[in-house]
């Protein structure tokens, strides 16, 4: 049974999925080392697991949340990790985007930023945003279109996305780990991933700490097939060099950098 600071330990990891030891010390108003003791209680029975530097709320079974309240969640977050991510694409780069809220706030980032950019997407909220310079040239995918998040997946898709090769590949993930690669809910959006990354020379993932303890139920990829991970001010320097250390270059954003949205 836990006791009322560990029911409201859990409660408030819901709902920022990641937190430091040292900001629940401070939240709970208890030392590092009652923290670091509710949080090896916590682990045991509940969906609280502990990272480098602080915790984690993660459900391996958890549903896919939906795309509207992917999208209120953390918005200058998603927004400092679009703008890092934005200086490593070039005018006239050819990319590969798949329907994410980071990648979507990439897509704005980029809308009036870059030009001559050549675009495949299967995001028709993408499609449309870039499509406002009309010095980008959109190349939306068929395919089935997911209501749930407004994207399109299936073998139709996928077909279409390998009639192109692309310099950039980059995606909006459900989970990522270097033990468990790149994971996403949802079996079809997976296969999509997939594909998008075979037609891609540079491939890029756009995501916030929270995601490095996601394991979603399908597997993308491995972790050493990916190029970039752009992340947020949250991930410890000990996880950077872990990912370095296989070839991977993970950025993250300056914390200060939050306050700003396009």
């Amino acid at each position: 049974m836990y006791n009322e600071r560990q029911k409201e330990m859990i409660k408030y990891l819901s709902e920022v999925k990641f937190a430091r030891a040292e900001q629940l010390s401070e939240r709970f108003q208890v030392s590092l080392e009652t923290v670091r003791r509710d949080l090896m209680v916590l682990e045991q029975g509940s969906s609280i697991r502990k990272v480098r530097g602080g915790a984690v709320y993660s459900n391996l079974r958890a549903k896919e949340m939906e795309f509207e309240k992917k999208m209120e969640n953390n918005q200058q977050g998603k927004y400092a990790i679009a703008r890092m991510a934005a200086e490593y694409i070039n005018d006239g780069d050819a990319i590969a985007m798949n329907n994410g809220s980071t990648t979507l706030a990439l897509a704005k980032c980029l809308q009036n930023s870059k030009t001559q950019l050549t675009v495949v997407t299967n995001s028709p909220d993408i499609a449309l945003i870039l499509s406002d310079n009309e010095n980008n040239q959109i190349y939306l995918s068929s395919g089935y279109l997911r209501k749930h998040n407004k994207s399109l997946v299936g073998d139709m898709c996928n077909e279409c996305l390998g009639n192109f090769k692309v310099d950039k590949t980059i995606l909006s993930i459900d989970g990522i780990s270097i033990q468990d690669g790149v994971t996403e809910y949802n079996t079809e959006e997976a296969a999509t991933l997939r594909k998008m990354l075979e037609i891609g020379h540079t491939r890029m993932i756009l995501c916030e700490f929270s995601k490095f303890s996601e394991v979603a139920f399908n597997k993308v990829c491995s972790a050493d097939r990916i190029d970039y991970v752009f992340t947020d001010w949250n991930i410890p320097a000990r996880e950077a060099r872990a990912w370095n250390d296989i070839g991977v270059k993970v950025l993250s954003s300056p914390q200060h950098q939050l306050s700003a949205l396009p």
